[in-house]
């Protein structure tokens, strides 16, 4: 039986992963599930704030941008933005710029 305290997006990749291929699949679970909820969070209140700072630009020319910003907002945390890129990625395109 899965666990019950699984959040939905963690449920989401899980299914997504299934149909994927098995290496990066596991890649992809295991990056997202080992986050913990204080980092997820960042991620996602640093996506917003990115969309309402950047507005209309897309994502493509705004990634390596973030991605240093990441680097300088995490800290003494030592999650790479490379396990952060969805969550932020994902509240970004949340958000409809004005």
């Amino acid at each position: 039986m899965p666990p019950r305290n699984v959040d939905w997006l963690s449920s989401f990749i899980a299914d997504e992963a299934r149909e994927a291929d098995a290496p990066t699949a596991a890649a992809t679970v295991a990056n997202v599930v080992s986050l913990s909820h204080r980092i997820r969070e960042l991620a996602i209140t640093y996506g917003l704030g990115a969309r309402l700072h950047h507005g209309e630009r897309h994502w493509d020319d705004i990634r390596d941008e973030l991605a240093r910003g990441w680097e300088r907002l995490r800290g003494a945390e030592q999650v790479p933005w490379t396990h952060v890129e969805g969550e932020v990625e994902g509240a970004w395109r949340l958000v409809l710029a004005d």
